[in-house]
């Protein structure tokens, strides 16, 4: 089998080519460079929003905070944010709302991380919660 190019006298051979140059390596490494500095930036913003879910879960199913007033139940929000180290929000961004057959907590915000230059990610988060007073203890 002849294989046919447009030079003259040159013909192509398949295993002359194999392997990644030095621009498809620098392109590897650099899309994995990115996908590492979003992780980086991102895995704090995700453990704290967990903090936030896990905080506001806790105070839902607190029997003391069902009739609680709003300044009370968002003070003791505040105090277990302040133990769990969470930074993004605080208790008085907490909303105490009434809903059909009870109240509800909420809360809606963002989280802004620079990542290079003036390129920033941007997170959403909302959580909301029935406040029931179901926990056990």
């Amino acid at each position: 089998m002849t294989q046919y190019s447009l030079v003259p006298g040159f013909r192509h051979r398949p295993s002359a080519q194999r392997g990644m140059t030095i621009w498809s390596l620098f392109y590897v490494l650099v899309t994995l460079g990115l996908i590492g500095l979003v992780a980086a930036k991102s895995l704090p913003v995700y453990l704290n929003a967990y903090d936030v879910r896990e905080t506001i879960e806790w105070a839902a199913a607190q029997p003391k905070l069902v009739n609680a007033s709003a300044p009370e139940i968002q003070a003791a929000i505040q105090r277990r944010f302040d133990a769990g180290y969470v930074t993004n929000i605080n208790g008085r961004d907490v909303a105490v709302s009434k809903v059909a057959g009870g109240r509800e907590i909420s809360v809606v915000y963002e989280v802004r991380r620079p990542m290079l230059f003036n390129v920033s990610l941007v997170y959403a988060f909302e959580e909301k919660a029935r406040l029931t007073g179901t926990n056990a203890e």
